[in-house]
């Protein structure tokens, strides 16, 4: 009863276009009132929230991402990318695509390599001969391997509820990132093969070229790796990888002088402004959470859910479509921290390994940013790319098809998670 007094309190909310952080917030306070709970208890729930070690990571890897796009390292991974795979039929498209994959490897934010990239890269296809829309489209939906390819914000949030080493979630995101990139080069070329696009290629790059263009990225490329080193053989902590990311990007915007050192502050600001929001869902959300917990919801919803079914297969897909349609109506972060705690159960039962799942939610969520009606990452895409809206959804509906495919691979072969994880840290 509860949970349904503040799911249609937060639906109301939405509807009257109230942000997310403050409409999860306030449609907490009717249960706790039917509760007749002393209200003082919500700050509590919020500070306990986001008491976590883990969670430091969080700014320091907004602020790494930020650095490097505004201190014009970015600029780099793109002129390495394009030296090396500018030349093949779909031409910049996939240079963009593996520029996304470099870059999810510093800022582990989708909205933030499609702002950084799109910046870019768009005018540099446009001017080649590529429709903008499309440009813009192929960014935005490449963007989605941030999250995936370590540092990723949403396997560290999501290390923290399911009590998972956040390593083996970094670790586990490798390989299905490097085959949604895969995937997404595969449909590139295949549009530009059947000619619904203008794709025009650039010239082959002298080896000479693509040498110099990867020695001065070096330095840029670092980044991914030290991460992957860190994490991965247990020498820092999450926070401690951020921390050195931030400091590096300094180091290199001092080194290179690209930009401005005022837009380093710059870069402060707009990072501190994100880490405030995400912190303040994180907090509300534990209310929230804590709320749907109290009800038993999670449990509800598992027991009817092996009612329709026992199969793990199916039962799987059903998350998959609960988190999908989740995915229409709340950005990822919040849809992470309510959807997890009450999908968590199901998964357990099924023996579902927790990497392998946060592998699959980091996916799912970050899809959300793709569709109607809230499509956040639409809304970004349209104010850097200066297109319609209406053009932009269009444009992405190509990307789809590998997009949900390679969630359907990463759903049912549960090695492609696994095995890199298990590899350098055992079983």
């Amino acid at each position: 009863m509860l949970s349904i007094v503040m799911t249609i309190s937060f639906i109301v909310l939405i509807g009257l276009r109230m942000p997310v952080s403050m409409a999860i917030g306030l449609a907490t306070l009717p249960p706790l009132l039917l509760l007749n709970r002393n209200l003082i208890v919500v700050p509590q729930f919020m500070l306990q929230g986001v008491h976590s070690t883990a969670l430091l990571a969080v700014p320091f890897f907004v602020l790494a991402g930020s650095l490097f796009s505004t201190l014009g390292l970015s600029r780099r991974i793109w002129a390495f990318a394009q030296a090396f795979v500018g030349h093949i039929r779909g031409g910049l498209g996939h240079v963009t695509v593996i520029a996304n994959m470099i870059f999810a490897g510093i800022s582990g934010s989708a909205l933030a390599d499609a702002a950084a990239l799109g910046l870019i890269g768009i005018p540099a296809m446009e001017r080649a001969g590529f429709r903008r829309p499309y440009a813009a489209a192929l960014t935005l939906c490449s963007a989605v391997i941030g999250p995936m390819i370590p540092p990723s914000i949403n396997m560290v949030i999501y290390g923290v509820i399911a009590q998972v080493s956040i390593g083996r979630l970094f670790l586990g995101g490798i390989v299905p990132g490097i085959i949604i990139g895969l995937a997404m080069m595969l449909t590139v070329y295949l549009i530009a093969l059947s000619g619904r696009e203008p794709s025009p290629v650039q010239p082959r790059a002298p080896a000479r070229q693509v040498a110099k263009t990867f020695l001065s990225s070096v330095p840029a490329l670092l980044v991914p790796v030290t991460v992957l080193a860190g994490m991965g053989f247990g020498v820092m902590t999450p926070s401690e990888v951020g921390i050195f990311a931030t400091v590096y990007a300094v180091a290199l915007g001092l080194f290179y002088r690209e930009a401005p050192l005022r837009e380093a502050l710059t870069a402060v600001a707009a990072s501190a402004r994100t880490t405030i929001n995400i912190m303040f869902i994180i907090a509300v959300s534990t209310v929230a959470g804590w709320i749907y917990t109290y009800d038993g919801t999670s449990h509800q919803i598992a027991e009817w859910l092996f009612k329709l079914s026992t199969n793990k297969h199916l039962l799987l897909f059903l998350v998959n479509i609960f988190l999908l349609v989740l995915g229409f109506f709340l950005e990822p972060i919040p849809m992470l921290i309510l959807a997890a705690p009450i999908v968590l159960p199901v998964v357990q039962a099924l023996g579902v390994d927790l990497v392998h799942f946060g592998v699959i939610v980091s996916l799912n969520i970050t899809l959300g940013i793709l569709h109607p009606p809230v499509g956040i990452g639409l809304y970004v895409m349209t104010n850097v790319a200066k297109v319609r809206y209406e053009d932009l959804v269009i444009a992405c509906l190509p990307f789809f098809i590998p997009l949900i495919a390679c969630l359907l691979l990463i759903t049912y072969v549960p090695e492609l998670s696994l095995w890199l994880p298990n590899l350098v840290m055992g079983k």
